[in-house]
């Protein structure tokens, strides 16, 4: 199954509410977007985590790419397609 990437405060709060039950201090940005995707649930003891939560921490966390092997931009060859010249518009519409 494929989880949503989640940042390390949502992880962390997911890893806080398998070992140590529901929790009522997860912040509104990180419930919110958990709630979203399912993987936890309000219950009346505060914000549990789902068994598809528990499913999203057990699966690998995905491999992030560092930022020096990206390219950071086109070369000066003219690989980058733009075109800075003055452009043509249409106006006849104008009037």
């Amino acid at each position: 199954m494929i989880f949503p990437s989640l940042t390390e405060a949502e992880r962390a709060a997911l890893e806080e509410m398998a070992v140590h039950g529901p929790s009522r201090t997860v912040s509104v940005p990180i419930r919110g977007r958990l709630a979203l995707y399912k993987l936890i649930d309000e219950t009346p003891e505060g914000w549990s985590i789902t068994e598809l939560g528990r499913q999203c921490l057990q699966a690998p966390t995905p491999a992030v790419e560092s930022t020096s092997t990206q390219k950071k931009g086109a070369s000066r060859s003219g690989e980058s397609g733009r075109h800075y010249g003055k452009k043509i518009r249409d106006t006849s519409w104008f009037g």
